[in-house]
């Protein structure tokens, strides 16, 4: 029986490589440094943004004396660009709200996301989501980060669901972790972005190759 089901942003509802690709370009080409391409950004998305930052600075071989300071105002820089523009380049996946609509009808419905409330937020607005969820949980409150639990166990606890009875649907290594310490079900999105590094891990009950499966979730 499912009660309640908890979804990751980046490559679950949305995709959103594009603007994050372009916000990081924004940062570190105000810094001098050279600008990644997509698919590196696609690679080290699931940590959070300053993750992110930080291993892309690392991939443009800075000084190491200059390296932490580097990454500090090119995080800063990224955060201010993306919170404003998170919505530009972002898009949800097919079905999605069709399917969020007709799962809400027989559970809950909640995010985890390592996105901060701004640019999550952002999204939600701009694609008509904001009414969607009954909690959703980003890097803005988040007491620790995915792959820790904490994100799964607040919305457990302030939506009065037993880990039981909720699925966490996911993409990347940091969600299937997140989920298992949870004692959460979790789902693995094969569409997203890190499907590739969490298949082996084996922590998945499910994988779904299209986010409109969700609807054959059952109560």
């Amino acid at each position: 029986m499912t009660d309640l089901v908890i979804l990751d942003l980046d490559g679950t509802l949305a995709h959103t490589v594009p603007g994050i690709a372009h916000a990081v370009g924004v940062a570190l080409s105000q810094l001098g440094l050279p600008v990644p391409d997509a698919q590196a950004v696609q690679s080290n998305i699931g940590g959070g943004a300053r993750e992110l930052i930080e291993n892309l600075v690392r991939l443009a071989e800075p000084p190491p004396r200059e390296a932490g300071q580097l990454a500090q105002e090119a995080l800063a820089i990224f955060s201010a660009y993306y919170n404003a523009h998170a919505d530009i380049d972002t898009e949800l996946y097919p079905g999605v709200r069709e399917t969020l609509t007709e799962l809400h009808t027989r559970a809950k419905l909640a995010v985890a996301t390592a996105k901060t409330r701004a640019g999550t937020m952002r999204i939600f607005e701009r694609r008509g989501l904001a009414d969607c969820f009954d909690r959703v949980v980003t890097a803005s409150e988040m007491a620790k980060p995915k792959p820790d639990p904490w994100c799964l166990l607040d919305i457990l606890q302030h939506l009065n669901i037993p880990a039981g009875k909720a699925i966490y649907v996911g993409d990347t290594p940091s969600d299937a972790h997140c989920a298992q310490a949870a004692g959460v079900e979790f789902w693995l999105a094969a569409y997203g972005y890190g499907y590739e590094r969490a298949l082996p891990l084996g922590l998945h009950s499910r994988v779904i190759t299209s986010f409109t499966q969700l609807k054959e979730i059952t109560n």
